[in-house]
């Protein structure tokens, strides 16, 4: 094998000055300098598809790049003087879809879990910025651990909602054609799917489209031509991914999962092939079993846990969010694929190409974009990016002045582009949950009981399983939500409680009330993102501009905090730097 990956160096990238070794294993260590960031990715990509390459490690450089790299001393240090924190069965490390999943999992057992994360909140890093899509299976590639596990968590979706209170719309997708040349992409699309097993993905005709989704007709009236045929794939969700994350989260504390929030894991622990644990800034937790959910950063901490397997090379998506005064164009997942807009799109070769989707809220989205980044905490938007979002509206009566925000979001893509699940080869009581990028919210609860399994099997095996909880409570209310009230409902609820008749956040109707149950919810919310994930509060038009002094306000007020003590998304984001202006004089 490694005589195919340096012959592949040295005719591909013969332009390149990178060499490569391989262990027992089949893990391809790269090292050496690319001549620029992208062909440094490809570098690694290529290599990964070479047969028996499990994974690549890049110690790779590109001239005139900096790679950023965390220090992670001073959390050594703070955990190491603050000593023993705790002793339980389990550390879960990261709280975004995939390690609030897991958590929520492990609570059925009578097992000791601690998720520690290093954000003020759960779901503060990829999980939060997507575009909440619970994708059908058929852009997988078919064969993989993303296409088996997308197909399968797609369908526990359902269950999920039902058990947690989320909000979940099984609102199909549609691919519709309206030149013959497209008929060909139809049918490999639908080969992939039912590759896969996707339920119910099938062609259909002109009439069944326009029946599925009647909004075309307005589309072929601007084409100026007729719908041919569409792909139809049923089981297509959207989800805001957030609000999934935080009732993971909630339904596993209430179940007893103990949460560390604004908490970085520093070091893990391990001693003659064996996990013992980890130090975090806030000190020692000894542990039986380590789950590595760290998001962009499972490469390093798999390596603190002596398995260097895998790089992370950060790749950041763009989306663009339009205000709901301009209502998506279709209620499905849908659109006209057509040749001009197919082939005259610069795409790049690890986008699914991105579009026009809509959230539960039915905000509609544009995008994401893809691009490869060396820094793994880089959220900028870039001119570029803004383009390449605003250049998937397809709707002719949405422009620049309907976009009420644009973020970004890092995916943690690894070179095989494959989701990383498995217990450790080196350290046992390791498992690496890693490289979940898309359709890694569709796969989450697939991962979580994949992940789950993996460690049950092992106690097993050791000849101590795990009990399952009789009194494990699976079922998460559904907080209040005021704006979908009907007038009675809103009156009735007031009359009872007339702190929901205090509108907070203008926008979108959010009241004091529903501030207030977020705060003194299970996982409690101290920044003021936090509370707009929770309950909406500044996610509307004016993006905050009205409600954030008040939603500050309350938090102070509730937390027992000064102002200044209040931040926008975790340390380091004080909104308040002092009381007053004489203050900030001196």
């Amino acid at each position: 094998m490694i005589d195919e990956v340096r012959k592949l160096l040295a005719e591909k990238f013969a332009g390149q000055n990178v060499s490569a070794t391989a262990d027992e294993r089949g893990i391809v260590t790269l090292s050496g300098e690319c001549t620029d960031w992208k062909t440094l990715v490809r570098v690694g990509q290529a290599v990964a598809k070479v047969p028996g390459v499990r994974n690549v490690v890049s110690d790779m450089t590109a001239k005139g790049v900096t790679i950023p790299h965390k220090d992670y001393t001073p959390f050594v240090k703070a955990g190491m003087e603050k000593g023993v924190l705790d002793k339980v069965n389990v550390v879960i490390i990261g709280a975004g879809i995939s390690g609030c999943g897991i958590a929520r999992e492990l609570s059925r057992y009578n097992l000791s879990v601690t998720v520690v994360e290093m954000g003020d909140d759960v779901a503060s890093g990829a999980t939060k910025a997507n575009n909440g899509d619970i994708h059908a299976g058929h852009a997988v590639q078919p064969g993989t651990l993303k296409a088996r596990l997308n197909v399968e968590g797609n369908r526990m979706y359902t269950k999920w909602a039902e058990e947690l209170g989320f909000e979940l719309q099984r609102c199909g997708a549609l691919y519709a054609i309206v030149e013959p040349e497209m008929m060909k992409a139809l049918g490999m699309v639908l080969k992939i799917a039912r590759a896969n097993h996707v339920p119910g993905a099938r062609i259909v005709n002109a009439k069944e489209a326009l029946r599925l989704e009647p909004k075309l007709a307005a589309e072929e009236e601007r084409l100026g031509k007729k719908i041919i045929a569409g792909l139809w794939l049923p089981s297509m969700g959207v989800v805001e991914p957030y609000q999934v994350a935080v009732a993971l989260a909630e339904n596993a504390a209430k179940n007893g999962v103990k949460f560390l929030l604004d908490c970085t894991v520093g070091q893990v622990l391990h001693e003659n092939g064996q996990v013992k644990g980890v130090v975090t800034e806030k000190g020692i937790i000894y542990a039986d079993y380590v789950i590595n959910c760290a998001g962009v950063y499972a490469d390093e901490i798999s390596e603190m846990a002596g398995d260097r397997c895998f790089t992370i090379h950060p790749r950041k998506g763009t989306i663009a969010i339009l205000d709901k005064s301009t209502p998506p164009m279709y209620s499905a997942l849908a659109g006209v694929a057509t040749i001009a807009r197919v082939m005259g799109t610069k795409k790049d070769p690890e986008s699914k190409g991105g579009g026009m989707c809509r959230t539960p809220e039915w905000n509609p989205l544009l995008g994401p974009s893809a691009t490869e980044v060396p820094d793994k905490e880089d959220n900028t938007t870039t001119p570029e990016d803004m383009e390449y979002a605003m250049s998937r509206n397809m709707d002719p009566n949405a422009g620049w002045g309907d976009v009420i925000r644009l973020f970004a979001g890092v995916r943690p893509a690894d070179f095989k582009e494959d989701f990383v699940i498995g217990m450790s080869d080196i350290t046992h009581g390791f498992i690496n949950v890693g490289a979940i990028q898309s359709p890694g919210l569709a796969s989450a609860p697939a991962i979580a009981q994949m992940a789950v399994e993996i460690l049950l099997d092992d106690r097993a095996m050791g000849g101590n399983p795990a009990e399952a909880k009789t009194d494990f409570d699976p079922i998460e209310p559904r907080h209040v939500e005021f704006r979908h009230m009907t007038q009675q409902q809103r009156d009735e609820l007031i009359a009872k409680d007339p702190r929901y008749g205090r509108i907070i956040c203008r926008c979108e109707q959010i009241t004091e009330g529903e501030i207030l149950d977020a705060v003194h919810s299970g996982i409690v919310p101290t920044s003021i993102d936090a509370i707009k994930r929770r309950t909406r509060a500044g996610m509307g038009r004016c993006q905050g501009g009205f409600c954030q002094p008040r939603v500050l306000e309350l938090l102070a007020r509730e937390l027992g905090r000064d102002w200044v003590g209040i931040t926008l998304k975790g340390r380091g984001s004080n909104l308040l730097v002092a009381d007053n202006r004489e203050e900030v004089a001196k």
